[in-house]
Order: C-alpha cells, then structure tokens, then sequence
C-alpha cells in the first residue's frame, strides 16, 4: 500500500507453468491469474526460490526469459542454476540479478531460518525502492507513493 499505482502480483510457478508452460495451457478457474488476463510483456518479475534449482522457479525464469528482460531472483546464494541461468542475459544496464540471502545452498525449499532470511532480503529491497522513489518527484507521483521522508 506504499505505492498506490503499482501493481504487484504473486504467482505459484507452478501455476504460471500449468497455463503458459504448455503446448496445451489446463484451464484454470477461481484465480485471478489467467493466461490472457495479465499482459505480463515488458514487466519486472522477481523469482523468489530458497534453493535456486527446484523445478518449478527454474523453469519460469527459463519461461519469462521470452515476456520480459526485468527478471530477478532472491535465493540462497549467488551461485545456483537459477543464477547461472540469468547472469547469461546480457544488458549493459544491471550487472546482477541476483539477490542472495547468503543461507548457503539448501537441497529443497525449506522452511526455516532461510524463510527469515528472505524476507530480510525483501525488507531491504523494498527500502532501497521506496528511498529512491521517493528522491525523485516525478517518480513519487508516477508511483502513487505515500511513503513520507520520515517513514
């Protein structure tokens, strides 16, 4: 709520692979995501995955490779297949899309401390965003943003 005129969305990836994964996407009622619902060209999307190599994450980051060139991913260390698999997009503008929480590699998606650890690292992204949005006028009114200086 700190941004009113962006739009944020979180999606299973196992939900976005069931509708655009697919030669033949499932249909999928009672959800607010749908494969014609969202144009999801041009837009940044953040793969949040504890491990950086399960299935599921590995192969949306492959997948969203073709919508959009803004992807990220939050994982356990810089060096995981999800990683590897972006530091091979090539853009003159980021040097890294990858955010570690520095938990070391895990062999699944855990739910423990690297649970804490991510929303760490997420705190902190959301803070340096909020702080440069808010340096620029044109980019606090564009946002919506209701964030003073003094929050």
């Amino acid at each position: 709520l700190a941004f009113k005129k962006l739009t944020v969305r979180t999606v299973s990836s196992n939900k976005i692979l069931g509708l655009m994964g697919q030669d033949f996407p499932m249909p999928q009622l009672g959800h607010q995501f749908s494969e014609g619902l969202w144009d999801l060209h041009d837009t940044i999307i953040l793969v949040i995955s504890h491990s950086g190599g399960t299935f599921g994450p590995l192969a949306v980051s492959n997948l969203m490779q073709s919508v959009s060139p803004h992807i990220f991913v939050v994982t356990s260390e810089w060096d995981t297949q999800i990683g590897k698999q972006l530091r091979e997009i090539k853009d003159g503008f980021l040097s890294s899309r990858i955010f570690s929480t520095n938990m070391g590699m895990r062999p699944a998606e855990p739910c423990s401390a690297t649970v804490a650890a991510s929303h760490q690292m997420l705190t902190q992204l959301f803070g340096y965003m909020a702080s440069s949005i808010n340096s620029d006028f044109e980019l606090r009114v564009a946002s919506g943003s209701v964030i003073s200086q003094s929050d």
